[in-house]
């Protein structure tokens, strides 16, 4: 059982030490030399679409940075040592409709056609991040600041943390931005800024924020509702989602709002998408799907459980969890088509004879990770096109459900129970399923939660999974 436990000192999620104003200066000294450097040997070549200049930033020690002014990205997993976090648009691909994922694939591939890297040999392929809604016909719209319903984009400065190194990536469209010395020169002017916000987020804010609730009425109706079409065989299982509005006291620091969500989630992905005035924050414990070489993971992530006030009951609930009938069949259906989806193009797939309880500070889930290997000259996008939506976020039989929810579900989701995360040149990268999140506006709060619908489930019951989802973002919020 992976067992996660909040720490007892709040305090302890938010992060204290920082390199030293001299090791900061050395590091910034070096970077402003080599890429004046890089970008004089780059004038010489053939021109491209999109220049990017990645160079080592060992001793940065850089956070998760969140703009406010301009956009920002961030994707973290604690457990791996693995962050991106990015700023600013250095190009950009949207759209949407039922073709979204080929389209996406296509220019991203002709981007990369045409994307020239250069700095340091041994570094990473440069980063784009990659998000998209939970369905193809949703315009997010202005509840979402203007996000495109699917959407790469590769930021102008890019920070990344795997294994010990650090690696800050520059990127641009040449001719975009006039002589090279000034383009040096906007970079890392850019970049101290973002070294000021970064430790600026960890001031102390001006008293505790008080949090009131709003009113969410209305969720018991969409569970009667398809509770009757599962009994009447229309359909196996649905999910439906819910929003609770917040407001907050003071405005709230998304910055610290997201360092809060770490402690017990060291196995999650956090992540952050944030324009000005705008940021969705969260984070995930399913993964949609990683690809690293023509390595796959992907989680199957179905049946919930509250965590329990003792240990005793708290592994009595984890005991009962792992033998109940409904989580069971939940689980399985989720375990069903993942395998299916990814057995045209993966060899070798892996999947658990019985879930495993993954276990976060609010709630137990029953958890099977798939593995498996890439064939048939298959990449992220396509099995994501595959896989999304799982029946842990849509329902069963997929089409069916999907049906229902255009029907009956009375709010677009946008990108909540989409998937977001982190694609590189070379082709891997990691999508999280946009889970246990929330919009951040100044002082007001948008928070997202869910439940699958079968037929044993009861209303009350599904109520009460979704107030244990919630409390994952409610309690950061203390801290933001």
């Amino acid at each position: 059982m992976l067992n996660y436990r909040s720490p007892s000192d709040p305090a302890k999620v938010l992060r204290t030490s920082h390199a030293t104003a001299t090791e900061t200066g050395r590091v910034l000294d070096r970077l402003r030399r080599s890429l004046q450097t890089c970008l004089q040997e780059l004038a010489a070549r053939p021109a491209a679409r999109l220049v990017s200049i990645t160079l080592p930033a060992t001793g940065l020690g850089l956070g998760p940075y969140l703009p406010t002014d301009r956009e920002g990205r961030f994707w973290s997993r604690a457990s791996s040592g693995h962050m991106v976090c990015g700023s600013g648009a250095a190009a950009r691909i949207a759209c949407g409709g039922d073709d979204r994922f080929v389209r996406v694939s296509t220019e991203f591939a002709q981007l990369r056609a045409a994307w020239h890297r250069g700095g340091d040999p041994a570094a990473p392929a440069p980063v784009a991040f990659l998000g998209f809604a939970f369905s193809p016909a949703d315009d997010p719209g202005p509840d979402w600041q203007g996000l495109a319903n699917a959407e790469v984009l590769v930021p102008e400065i890019a920070y990344r943390r795997e294994s010990n190194a650090e690696w800050l990536t520059f990127s641009a469209q040449p001719g975009s931005d006039g002589p090279a010395s000034s383009l040096a020169s906007r970079w890392m002017d850019d970049l101290e800024t973002l070294l000021r916000a970064d430790r600026g987020r960890y001031s102390v804010p001006a008293g505790k924020a008080e949090i009131v609730r709003g009113d969410d009425s209305g969720w018991s109706a969409p569970i009667d509702r398809a509770l009757a079409d599962i009994r009447a065989g229309l359909i196996d299982k649905v999910v439906l989602a819910r929003r609770v509005r917040f407001e907050a006291s003071r405005p709230l620091n998304p910055g610290r709002v997201l360092d809060a969500l770490e402690a017990g989630h060291e196995d999650c992905a956090r992540f952050a998408v944030t324009r000005p005035g705008f940021a969705l924050l969260g984070v995930s414990p399913e993964r949609l799907l990683s690809v690293r070489g023509d390595t796959v993971v992907t989680d199957a992530l179905a049946g919930t459980a509250p965590r329990g006030a003792t240990d005793e009951a708290d592994r009595e609930l984890a005991v009962r969890l792992r033998n109940d009938a409904k989580a069971l069949e939940e689980h399985r259906i989720v375990v069903n088509q993942i395998r299916a989806a990814l057995d045209p193009d993966c060899g070798g797939l892996v999947v658990p004879q019985a879930p495993d309880v993954m276990s976060l500070p609010t709630v137990h889930h029953l958890w099977s990770p798939v593995r498996g290997h890439l064939r048939n000259g298959s990449g992220l996008l396509e099995l994501a096109r595959r896989l999304h939506p799982t029946p842990a976020v849509g329902g069963s039989p997929r089409t069916a459900a999907l049906a229902w929810l255009g029907r009956h579900e009375r709010h677009g989701r946008g990108w909540y129970t989409g998937a977001f995360g982190w694609l590189d040149a070379d082709g891997d990268g990691e999508l999280s399923v946009v889970l246990r999140c929330g919009i951040v506006r100044e002082s007001s709060v948008e928070l997202f939660a869910g439940a699958g619908i079968v037929a044993e489930s009861e209303p009350a019951q599904e109520m009460d999974e979704t107030e244990w989802k919630l409390r994952t973002m409610r309690g950061a919020l203390d801290l933001g």
